[in-house]
């Protein structure tokens, strides 16, 4: 089950994550491990750029996806 999938089930995303980062395929990943520590310090900043980046990376409108979640 893929994030997304499981966030939309009613899980707590700190919490997956948290779940994930003890997955030592997660904990050496650089990107996870950035996105884990900026989710700590609440660096929400942080966090939306590089879920822009991300975005942007795979060719996808962040303003697209963001209206998405809206709804």
């Amino acid at each position: 089950m893929n994030l997304m999938q499981m966030i939309q089930c009613g899980g707590n995303p700190k919490m997956i994550l948290s779940q994930m980062m003890s997955n030592s395929q997660f904990s050496n990943n650089p990107i996870m491990k950035n996105t884990f520590d900026m989710m700590n310090r609440g660096d929400s900043k942080g966090l939306e750029q590089l879920a822009r980046n991300l975005c942007k990376e795979k060719g996808l409108n962040p303003e697209e996806i963001i209206s998405q979640f809206k709804h």
